[in-house]
């Protein structure tokens, strides 16, 4: 928790007294109180005319807007009244700027400009990277955690293409989804960000630290509502989604379940403006589910190819990786039954006529050339430089 009530001081009447605290500290301070959330805090503001105002007002001005939280206990508020805004800001971008992040608040001029059309917009953002990447065309790649081969090697195509024709990976870090989605634009050295429901000295998951480190590297920013220090207990998945969807133009749900985080993307997008698109999958495919009712019901705008994804949103394809050459007749074979539908190396001996020793050796051969992938160590799926082979021919 971050520490208060060290630097207190209050007049003869016993209100605090803010000296030299400026507004923006008193956005950080208040941002910080535990229940508030942005919808409070912008009751508060707007009631009280400035963030210094609802401040001076004090604990009892805290409870009118708090969520319901059994937890937050009268002293807890009364030693956050009792603190000196100024100090707990410095306390706070102190922290942070120790693991190398940067506090930015919806008065800098830093704050990202996808974000000021949201209401109510997140007062306080804690972030890590290259802030060049908020001033770029963006575009969210999201979907469940407990992704498919088909679902994974979809979300990799469609972030690679995005990626390359310059376009910002917004997702969530998660497993699955999320993780492809990042790592193919990680794979062309593009910048993708990655909004957390953690602090952002607590990558969550914590599998996907290594990936934190090469999407920062690749000039990626990490972005989190939650500050360091922070006791919080799960991971605020729902504010999480919210900002993954204000900061794209559009959202594109790749696989989702039904009940699933993504939709949370999906429905936060429709209801602050962005446009909706999903990706269709086999109507017997649980992860599929929540995709296919989006298009269904015309919330969502069907996506059949990342060509025409891009094709949707004004933009062409990017430059495309060189095309591998020299491939056996049962190497070509078996890639063309791939592009057509991916398999198992049973249905494909039934596809092609070639005994199994010959398939297994072949796919042996796509996979050293990467052109197939083999997801769940069954089912094989064509690469993106399977797909670019043959476009160029």
């Amino acid at each position: 928790m971050i520490g208060v009530g060290s630097t207190d001081r209050r007049d003869g009447a016993g209100s605090v007294r803010t000296g030299r605290a400026t507004e923006r500290d008193c956005w950080i301070a208040l941002s910080l109180v535990p229940g508030i959330g942005p919808a409070g805090f912008a009751r508060l503001v707007a009631r009280h005319g400035s963030a210094t105002a609802a401040w001076d007002a004090g604990p009892t001005a805290f409870r009118e807007v708090m969520r319901r939280s059994p937890g937050r206990t009268a002293d807890e508020l009364d030693r956050f009244g009792r603190a000196d805004p100024r100090e707990l800001a410095r306390s706070v971008e102190r922290v942070t700027e120790s693991a190398g992040g940067t506090v930015v608040t919806g008065l800098d001029e830093a704050f990202p400009p996808a974000l000021l059309t949201l209401d109510p917009r997140p007062p306080t953002l804690f972030v890590i990277g290259e802030q060049g990447a908020f001033h770029r065309r963006a575009v969210a790649v999201v979907g469940t955690r407990r992704a498919s081969g088909y679902g994974m090697s979809v979300a990799t195509e469609i972030s690679d293409q995005l990626a390359r024709a310059g376009v910002v990976v917004v997702s969530g870090l998660a497993l699955g989804i999320d993780g492809a989605a990042h790592r193919a634009a990680i794979g062309v050295d593009a910048p993708t960000i990655a909004v957390l429901p953690s602090p952002i000295d607590r990558i969550y998951p914590p599998r996907h630290r290594p990936m934190a480190r090469e999407l920062l590297r690749a000039g990626g920013l990490l972005v989190s509502e939650i500050p360091i220090g922070a006791a919080v207990g799960r991971p605020d998945f729902a504010r999480r989604n919210r900002i993954i969807a204000g900061l794209a133009e559009a959202v594109v749900v790749v696989e989702a379940p039904d009940r699933s985080g993504a939709l949370m993307t999906a429905a936060a997008a429709t209801a602050i403006g962005r446009e909706l698109y999903a990706v269709p999958g086999p109507i017997d495919a649980m992860s599929s589910r929540g995709c296919n009712r989006l298009i269904a019901d015309h919330l969502a705008t069907i996506v059949t190819s990342s060509a025409s994804l891009l094709r949707q949103i004004g933009l062409s394809r990017g430059e495309q990786p060189p095309a591998v050459k020299s491939l056996s007749e049962v190497e070509g074979q078996l890639l063309r039954r791939l592009l057509e539908r991916s398999g198992s190396i049973e249905e494909l001996v039934d596809r092609t006529g070639q005994t199994a020793a010959s398939v297994a050796s072949a796919l042996t051969m796509l996979e050293a050339r990467g052109l197939v992938n083999p997801f769940g160590g069954a089912t094989f799926h064509v690469t993106l430089a399977a797909k670019a082979l043959t476009n160029a021919g």
